[in-house]
């Protein structure tokens, strides 16, 4: 059902320039509830959420793709989301990232500073009075985006 679902929504958010991170179906609380994670260059705001899901619900309701009552919510990723993929540090290149580490790079197992290159298989950070890091991705146990003010 899922691969039906992305079908339907793929175009819309294709044409709002917004990209899927993460779609769930699943019963909560006893209702089913489809949920989209979605985000774009420079982020998403809740006017975009308000208006994918507008579009989102009348062509999914259209097409008859899912056959039972379901609450729809669209939200953005949210910054305190650990990485569960590569493109979600290519969506936080520049930004300020929190690394942890299963083991030490120069006598430390966790970085906050600048993402500044995603490659195959490492990533460049700058951080702050160790100037920019290589840390191999085997080597991460978890990372996500940190908040700057």
């Amino acid at each position: 059902m899922l691969d039906k679902i992305k079908e339907v929504i793929e175009p819309i958010l294709k044409q709002e320039g917004v990209e899927l991170v993460d779609l769930v179906f699943r019963r909560e609380a006893g209702r089913q509830v489809l949920r989209l994670l979605v985000d774009r260059q420079g982020g998403i705001m809740l006017s975009d959420c308000v208006k994918l899901n507008e579009g989102i619900i009348r062509e999914l309701d259209k097409g008859s793709v899912i056959n039972e009552d379901y609450t729809l919510e669209v939200d953005s990723p949210g910054v305190d989301r650990w990485f569960s993929s590569e493109r979600d540090y290519e969506r936080a290149r520049g930004r300020m990232v929190r690394v942890t580490l299963n083991e030490a790079i120069l006598d430390k197992k966790e970085y906050i500073g600048r993402l500044r290159e995603v490659l195959e298989d490492h990533i460049k950070i700058d951080a702050k009075k160790k100037g920019i890091i290589e840390i191999p991705f085997k080597k991460v146990v978890r990372a996500r985006q940190e908040v700057e003010f």
